[in-house]
């Protein structure tokens, strides 16, 4: 059982959206540490560090050939510029590295960091950043026994290759920034991101940059064509301010999902010869969920574009999304008007209107009732689906979705078959870090497969002073939500 973690908090504002760890060459020659200096703390760098070494050499654990390839290839490639984590710490030098070392040595005896919530059961992933027991070992060692170097400070600590798009062909914002109000405390609002395109443009690569992480609690992007910018303008010039309101989803009726941002997410790259394919005129909403607690900044978040150069055609990216039931009962101990389930959804329905309440939708979809879940009283409940599986072709990624009281999720492909596969398993959920997770290996999806949600919650992991209530799947920070989605290049 988990508790709520204070010091996640902290952390996500040090590491933010960390990038995929990335196969790294190993260190580089160590330059020699210089001699010849000129000042008394260029004497004491240099007093020190030999020291160092002397150290090293008298434990047989050397920085250089065991700590430092570690950090190249599971935080550099984070933390170099321009990495997302580099505007929070930036890991630039081995110098970097060592005045951070008690605190770093910290998140990693933890487990924490490198962020990495999919357990051992998931496919094998190719931007899998999470240590080995031995290199977790390594590196905590290194850190408590006082972060001794062998190589100057100086030295550059440098990945092989930092999490970001190999171009940014075209940065785009609303119209205008947007300003919710505490008063409203889950703001979904649909803003018009216009690429402008004049002819069918390939989408290889994007990034959403959150302008104000604190409260953007995830973003949606459907893709709209030039058909519907009447309509969405409309929408927009009947509700007051920039964009609208739009709970469900961006409520202009022809679009289509196509991409995507939660906490923790780095830049969706597709395979090469893959990408999302837009037509002249085509535009995207992008509904972004904000959730306030206290203040409402002015938000100015962006999606920054990489489009394809080729002339060649390209194979189309599909996203596949899946829904689970979420029906958490109150527990024995809570008692209030909402722990009626009726009386939840009506007070979820007012807020969100029905199309941001999937509760019956979910149970409808997967078979199941409200009362399957009747006795899970004890604070934990939990919750499986079984559905078809409607687009073919190879697995890109796949992505599992809950809100804060999450504690488990699962995915499998086929289950209960021979080939059933484990895709994805998340032993302990982390809101913070939600990622696209890339199989290493060719899955082909083909007709007549099957995919298995399975999903599960801890009270114990709600924040306090949270009025007791039936959680229901809606769009609510404080409802839950049982989701997945699978990106799939067609065959």
């Amino acid at each position: 059982m988990r508790v709520i973690r204070p010091a996640l908090l902290l952390l996500v504002l040090l590491l933010a959206a960390c990038g995929e760890a990335t196969d790294a060459n190993a260190a580089a020659d160590a330059p020699a540490v210089v001699e010849d200096t000129t000042s008394a703390e260029s004497s004491s760098t240099v007093e020190a560090t030999t020291s160092s070494v002397a150290t090293e050499e008298a434990q047989g654990n050397s920085f250089s050939t065991e700590v430092l390839p570690i950090r190249e290839t599971k935080c550099a490639t984070c933390h170099n510029d321009p990495g997302p984590g580099s505007i929070h710490w930036s890991l630039e030098t081995v110098g970097d590295a060592v005045d951070e070392a008690a605190f770093l040595g910290d998140y990693v005896d933890a487990g924490v960091m490198p962020p990495w919530p999919a357990g051992p059961l998931s496919v094998a992933f190719s931007n899998d950043r999470g240590l080995s027991p031995e290199e977790r070992a390594t590196l905590v060692e290194w850190a408590s026994s006082g972060a001794e170097i062998d190589i100057d400070p100086s030295t550059p600590v440098r990945a092989a290759e930092v999490e970001s798009l190999a171009e940014v062909d075209a940065t785009l914002y609303p119209e205008e920034p947007y300003q919710g109000s505490p008063d409203v405390l889950d703001d979904y609002r649909c803003l018009v991101y216009d690429p402008q395109l004049t002819e069918e443009t390939w989408l290889v690569g994007y990034n959403f940059v959150p302008d104000q992480a604190e409260v953007v609690h995830h973003a949606i992007g459907y893709r709209a064509p030039a058909s519907q910018r009447e309509r969405a303008e409309a929408k927009d010039a009947a509700d007051p301010g920039p964009g609208w309101s739009c709970y469900g989803g961006s409520g202009i009726g022809q679009d289509e999902l196509f991409i995507g941002w939660a906490p923790g997410q780095v830049p969706a790259r597709y395979p090469d010869g893959a990408g999302l394919r837009m037509a002249a005129g085509d535009f995207i909403v992008l509904q972004i969920h904000y959730h306030y607690d206290l203040d409402a900044p002015l938000d100015n978040s962006s999606l920054q574009m990489d489009y394809t150069s080729s002339d060649e055609p390209l194979k189309e990216v599909q996203i596949m999304p899946f829904l689970g039931p979420v029906e958490i009962p109150c527990a024995t101990w809570q008692e209030g008007p909402l722990c009626d389930r009726d009386a939840a959804m009506a007070a979820a329905i007012e807020k969100y209107g029905r199309a941001g309440v999937r509760a019956d939708e979910a149970n409808l979809l997967c078979g199941t009732r409200p009362s399957d879940y009747a006795d899970m009283t004890n604070g934990i409940a939990s919750s499986e689906c079984t559905l078809p599986i409607y687009r073919f072709g190879t697995l890109v990624s796949v992505l599992a979705h809950q809100h804060e009281i999450g504690e488990t999720f699962r995915i499998t492909l086929n289950p209960d078959r021979p080939n059933e596969k484990i895709l994805l398993d998340i032993p302990d959920w982390d809101f913070d870090w939600q990622f696209n997770y890339a199989p290493v290996e060719d899955i082909t999806l083909t007709p007549g497969d099957t995919l298995k949600l399975e999903c599960s919650w801890d009270r114990a992991n709600q924040k306090p002073g949270i009025e007791p209530a039936y959680i229901v799947w809606a769009d609510g920070t404080y409802d839950e939500m049982c989701f997945a989605t699978m990106t799939v290049l067609d065959d």
